[in-house]
């Protein structure tokens, strides 16, 4: 790859490379990154440092007043806070955080406390970590003393924190500390923790956090952000994909974009939990608008996905279906265009320059993010949010007088707000079916056949009077897993064996002593808790029990009734078949999924409930693992589709840019910096905590 070619290069609109647009074809400035025009040139060649200023990006933070700079010079060790979550939101907050203090700054060492709570989560964080430092080794599960914005940067497992200060002869409890997202003081073991999230992200509250136990919260602007912005460097990626097998893939990927040969719309965010579950169906949406938005025949649209999707299966169904072509960039390798419009690419998180720069192209980012979107406001550039009304709402414009309400920039962002929804507002009820799949899916192996038979006909009827009861199936579902594959206690065992030892008898032909044992161990158990009735259903079939009922009064079985088979069969499992399953995690998600699905499919199905025939499909499906109506069941639960016309024109660039550019002017004050805010609103006492007694400023 050219490592001349620039920013303006890459967002080419051109189909034929010589830098013009397609004859009909909208102006495409509109969505073209702001490295293409003077609003991200020369930030370089800008100096570092004015008296009184610092520069955080191309943003003047007026810091002589407080002598802030002076103040972060002097303080010898920052902690950021780092939290596994599902996206990469809480890795690009916490190096964002290192990057802004080392902007107004701090020359000190950054400790990265690296807090997970499963070894499955530390794998997954480890993986994303290598995304951000090249030169994280994910092998060592130590202590790694690395380098971040040109400070040192020790990252830190939470578990490892007391021993590695207690080695290396520090305190444990250090001056002061960030988090972003869900943090707070206690996981830092910080005097002072500033606590600021991602731009409009509420389920965080920015606050200051103290060791005696006092919040205060901080009053950030509107647009408060702690991200910086400057013009993405070119990656070398053979370097920065050194040993990856998609890095040639990419490379041509991007050398057709910049040729002009190919549009690229890059889409991030659908592994979000309220989008995977329907993510074909967002793109397909995107592919059709995507061909609607060509004006010539010789334009061609690559849709690149960057979201971690655990299965590919929907993504290679819809290939079919529409006769797209895909290709798994881990599996499969791609060098030039096919033929067709529109192509299908899948290559999951890339590392954080690479996904900077592929987000320079001159088609929107389809996003789902907080810090994402964060850094495209920054950028000026075009982008989509897949949850306007949810995590990611589009940036308001304050201040602006009641006159002009109706401006361009504000009826812009209303229309990119409602193409939002039209990706994602109507996939509740295929999002809910979706996750009901994979839930039953875990669940299936768990049950007995009885004790499916059970579940089966409560949820029917709750379907049926469209009433979902937690307080009433919760309970239900733990003892059909528990009495169906849990690890029998030895006197469960025993008394089993005998129940069967005495079903191979004659009827009436029992021992006594066999009898009284029976009898009695049985009250035993049921002293303790067990149901007696649903031990035996779910761990036995093909006992003779009616005559067993009439051998064994004192037990009063109440099933027996539904037990009758010819065969004898006694299946005590010694094993525990959950024991790699928490059961009670999988039970709350289905009571949590039920809760939706059922009102759901009660509207769906109330016309033709009658019969019942498709709520049983609908049951052979989840419960029976029975796909042969998969196809059927899709056709009720697909959204509908949707006129796509606004989002082809939003896609090539008809509207959008005015909106955008006002974005970036406003967030790019100095009082939207997130990190000054927070650090201007510490108190003299904090400072005094902070800063060792020779510090200026103190």
């Amino acid at each position: 790859m050219d490592s001349s070619l620039s920013v303006t290069i890459l967002t080419n609109p051109s189909m034929e490379g010589d830098g013009t647009p397609p004859p009909d074809s909208p102006v495409h400035g509109a969505i073209r990154a702001v490295a293409a025009n003077e609003n991200l040139s020369g930030c370089d060649n800008e100096p570092q440092k004015n008296i009184g200023h610092t520069l955080l990006g191309k943003r003047k933070v007026v810091t002589a007043p407080c002598s802030l700079s002076g103040k972060l010079g002097a303080i010898p060790v920052i902690r950021v806070g780092l939290a596994e979550a599902p996206g990469q939101g809480d890795h690009t907050a916490a190096f964002s955080i290192i990057e802004g203090l080392a902007r107004l700054g701090f020359q000190g060492r950054v400790e990265l406390i690296l807090k997970f709570n499963a070894e499955d989560e530390w794998v997954r964080m480890k993986d994303k970590l290598r995304l951000f430092l090249q030169e994280f080794n994910p092998g060592n599960d130590g202590v790694q003393a690395l380098h971040y914005s040109g400070l040192v940067c020790e990252c830190i497992p939470f578990k490892l924190l007391a021993d590695h200060c207690r080695i290396n002869q520090r305190p444990l409890e250090q001056p002061l500390g960030f988090w972003a997202m869900n943090g707070n003081r206690s996981w830092l073991l910080s005097t002072v923790a500033i606590i600021i999230p991602p731009f409009k992200w509420t389920n965080t509250t920015p606050r200051i956090e103290r060791c005696n136990g006092l919040h205060q919260n901080l009053d950030l602007p509107a647009l408060a952000n702690y991200q910086t912005t400057s013009i993405p460097e070119k990656p070398d990626i053979p370097q920065l994909m050194k040993g990856d097998s998609m890095a040639a893939s990419l490379i041509n990927v991007l050398r057709e974009t910049e040729a002009g040969r190919i549009h690229l719309l890059p889409v991030y965010g659908i592994h979000h939990q309220s989008l995977e579950p329907a993510h074909e169906v967002i793109i397909k949406r995107l592919l059709s608008a995507a061909v609607k938005s060509h004006t010539s025949e010789s334009e061609k649209t690559v849709v690149l996905i960057l979201s971690p999707l655990e299965s590919l299966a929907r993504l290679r169904v819809l290939q079919t279906s529409l006769q797209v072509p895909f290709y798994d960039l881990h599996k499969t390798a791609w060098t030039r265009p096919a033929n067709g419009p529109v192509e299908l690419l899948y290559c999951g998180p890339l590392p954080k320059p690479l996904f900077e720069w592929i987000s320079c192209v001159d088609r929107p980012l389809i996003q789902e993010g907080a810090n994402s979107a964060t850094f495209m406001n920054l950028l000026g550039k075009a982008y989509l949010p897949l949850r306007p009304d949810g995590d990611t709402p589009l940036p308001e414009l304050p201040g602006s007088p009641p006159a002009k309400k109706k401006s361009v920039a504000n009826v812009e962002r209303s229309r990119i707000e409602l193409l939002g929804r039209s990706l994602t507002q109507d996939l509740q009820a295929y999002n809910y079916y979706s996750v009901a799949l994979d839930l039953c899916k875990k669940l299936r192996p768990l049950l007995s056949p009885m004790a499916t038979s059970d579940l089966v006909y409560r949820f029917a009827g709750m379907v049926g009077v469209n009433h979902f009861d937690e307080t009433e199936f919760r309970p239900c579902l733990l003892e059909s897993i528990t009495y169906s594959c849990g690890l029998l206690s030895e006197g469960q065992q025993e008394w089993l064996t005998c129940l069967s030892l005495a079903n191979s008898f004659l009827p009436e032909a029992i021992p006594e002593a066999l009898k009284v044992k029976l009898v009695k161990d049985g009250k035993g158990l049921r002293s303790n808790g067990v149901n007696l009735e649903k031990l035996v259903a779910y761990r036995t079939a093909g006992l003779h029990l009616s005559s067993l009922r009439l051998q064994l009064p004192a037990l009063s079985f109440r099933r027996f009734e539904a037990f009758r088979a010819d065969t004898v069969a006694c299946p005590v499992s010694t094993e525990d078949t959950a024991r790699d399953i928490d059961v009670n995690e999988l039970v709350g998600d289905i009571c949590d999924n039920f809760s939706l699905l059922v009102p759901a499919l009660f509207l769906i199905l109330r016309e033709g409930f009658s019969d019942n025939s498709l709520l049983d499909k609908i049951i052979g499906q989840l419960f029976y693992g029975n796909m042969a109506h998969d196809t059927e069941i899709k056709s009720l639960l697909e959204p509908e589709e949707n006129n796509d016309d606004d989002l082809a024109l939003f896609l090539r660039g008809g509207f959008g840019g005015a909106f955008f550019r006002q974005v970036r002017e406003r967030m790019m004050e100095s009082k939207n910096n997130a990190i000054y805010c927070g650090l201007s609103q510490l108190s003299r006492q904090d400072w005094d905590q902070i800063l060792p007694g020779n510090a200026p400023g103190s």
